[in-house]
């Protein structure tokens, strides 16, 4: 098993990031595969060995771009176009402490968003950031089973418009904060490293406008196996499901001058996307002992759901299912401890309609196509 993890080691196999809709930074920092990578960033916390130094630096642009007909069929039916522009720096580590380790990250996720309705004069601009500690420990329970906890905090604050007939002098703002945990296992099993974990909804409040809201952040845990096929191949299968608790920024609201109704969480259509299953494959190449390459393929599935009261799965009635899938691709080099990787991503998803009954109203026609682009740098030891 130590021979298995050298190799990994040795050839760098490469780690690049799958940011999805939701914003939990577990998911948008986690890598194709739990076991192989030598990530400072993984989704499993137990995902790397206790005795590694590792040292990482990651920087991930996206660029969604969405298109849909508001109201269909009414008087007041129009083209809406949206770009989300998402930008994410992330610093992390993990130093070896003897049968354990402690590992220490940080990130910054900024969301921009340009609402163009056809309706409107002026486009809508809504900004959105993150701000993501995390605090690791794992430890090595016998030589075939480790385990860790991870602590999360998150610190936000939004500026959003809410609906597309807001003003620049009618804008809301609210700052907040939300914690919770994360544990998994990791145990390895004649050659193949099963893993498990949870990391269950975060928690926390929000000041919108001088009024306090629960907010709360999507869960995740999941399963993950791994396996060298060849001295040069590996192979990952994933499944992933997610959780989730009433968010008051569900709850319609009004603007602070006005009193328009609005959409606290903002006119980002994605936002009211609830993730309910991802399931995939990814396979990792050495080329030669400095240069590797990666492949990934992942299913999403999940709903639309607007209604503030229900969650995924309460009534199937509420919800607009659209799945989707997601490639990805990257290729890196690794020189003694030195790491680096260049990654990129592409989805498109589709749906025919989508029921709002929101600020929204309904919704046709709806397309959304996603790329992004992931550099790394780090080293290992």
């Amino acid at each position: 098993m130590k021979r298995w993890y050298s190799l990994a080691l040795q050839i760098g196999i490469l780690a690049f990031n799958t940011p999805v809709f939701a914003d939990i930074a577990e998911e948008r920092l986690a890598s194709g595969s739990n076991i192989f990578v030598p990530t400072a960033f993984p989704l499993n916390p137990a995902a790397n060995p206790t005795n590694l130094t590792l040292v990482s630096i990651v920087q991930e642009s996206r660029n969604d771009h969405m298109s849909f007909i508001d109201n269909p069929g009414s008087n007041n039916s129009a083209q809406v176009d949206e770009k989300i522009a998402k930008k994410e720096l992330a610093l992390g580590g993990q130093y070896p402490l003897g049968g354990a380790s402690l590992g220490l990250t940080y990130s910054e996720f900024r969301r921009s968003v340009s609402v163009d309705n056809e309706n409107q004069r002026d486009q809508n601009h809504e900004v959105f950031v993150n701000r993501d500690y995390r605090m690791l420990f794992g430890v090595d329970f016998m030589p075939e089973l480790r385990g860790a906890f991870t602590f999360h905090y998150t610190a936000l604050k939004a500026d959003l418009a809410g609906a597309f007939n807001i003003g620049e002098t009618d804008r809301t703002h609210y700052n907040g904060s939300l914690s919770g945990y994360g544990v998994g296992l990791n145990y390895q099993f004649r050659g193949i490293a099963f893993g498990l974990f949870t990391h269950p909804p975060m928690r926390g409040k929000a000041t919108v406008e001088g009024e306090q809201k629960i907010i709360t952040e999507p869960g995740v845990y999941g399963f993950s196996a791994d396996f060298k096929a060849a001295p040069r191949w590996t192979v990952s299968f994933k499944l992933d499901r997610w959780s989730y608790k009433h968010d008051e920024r569900d709850q319609p609201s009004t603007s602070p001058i006005n009193q328009s109704n609005i959409l606290v969480r903002g006119l980002d259509l994605s936002q009211y996307y609830r993730k309910t299953m991802a399931y995939g494959l990814s396979g990792e190449y050495a080329v030669t002992p400095l240069v590797f390459v990666k492949g990934e393929y992942l299913r999403q599935e999940g709903v639309y759901l607007f209604d503030p009261d229900h969650l995924p799965g309460d009534d199937n009635d509420l919800e607009t299912r659209v799945r989707y899938p997601e490639y990805h691709a990257g290729a890196g080099i690794k020189n003694r401890d030195f790491m680096a990787e260049l990654g990129v991503l592409l989805s498109t998803s589709s749906a025919g309609t989508i029921q709002s009954k929101s600020g929204f109203g309904d919704l046709a026609s709806y397309s959304n196509k996603s790329t992004s682009i992931t550099a790394m740098l780090g080293a290992s030891f």
